[in-house]
């Protein structure tokens, strides 16, 4: 009895040549595309959380020098 003959999905058949399984030289570009993704993403994070710190910090010198006006004031 024979064995049927079995299907290949398309990513592995683009590595076939004469019937072998070429191995991929070199980092895989899927790879590359999503450290490149990740790499953007955690910098864009790094962006907002400054700008929310600075905003923060400002927040609180306005609070700081509205709290000695009114001090002086007061006297």
């Amino acid at each position: 009895m024979t064995k049927p003959l079995e299907t290949i999905d398309l990513a592995t058949l683009d590595t076939v040549t004469g019937g072998r399984i070429i191995p991929r030289s070199g980092t895989d570009p899927a790879l590359l595309q999503g450290i490149t993704q990740l790499t953007t993403m955690i910098s864009e994070m790094g962006k907002q959380m400054n700008a929310k710190k600075e905003a923060g910090a400002q927040q609180m010198m306005g609070m700081m020098k509205e709290l000695m006006q009114k001090r002086a004031g007061g006297k």
